[in-house]
């Protein structure tokens, strides 16, 4: 099983999107979903997109900026995202960096979360991506 790739341009949709459907349903307090950042910055030698379409999963969301990725983890907690960040970075031997948002804890709509994001982006990694 592999990911789905979206363009950049979706992720506010799909979010919200994906929201939508958690609220609809009612299960907005029992199904989180966790979006993580991670940056390929000096791994040139990583045919990147391929390999993590590959491990992540089938429900899982990935969206590339130009050399980082973005990755929206369904049914996942800031727990589990904390687990494949770090085995991320980890596997690219980069230090382990917190760029992770988690709902419904860090917002409640696409725009509040990849808000905090794109702050925790520019923090921790001095990269600047706009998502909002």
């Amino acid at each position: 099983m592999s990911s789905i790739t979206f363009v950049k341009k979706d992720l506010i949709s799909l979010v919200d999107h994906h929201i939508a459907l958690l609220e609809r349903f009612g299960i907005t307090d029992e199904a989180p979903f966790s979006i993580v950042y991670f940056s390929l910055e000096h791994k040139e030698e990583v045919d990147s997109i391929e390999v993590f379409e590959k491990i992540l999963r089938q429900t899982d969301a990935l969206f590339q900026v130009q050399n980082s990725f973005i990755v929206m983890l369904p049914g996942t907690d800031w727990n589990g995202a904390t687990e494949l960040l770090s085995g991320i970075q980890g596997f690219l031997d980069q230090k382990e960096q917190d760029n992770i948002v988690s709902f419904p804890e860090d917002g409640k709509n696409a725009k509040v979360l990849l808000r905090k994001l794109q702050d925790l982006i520019k923090d921790n990694c001095e990269d600047i991506v706009k998502l909002v």
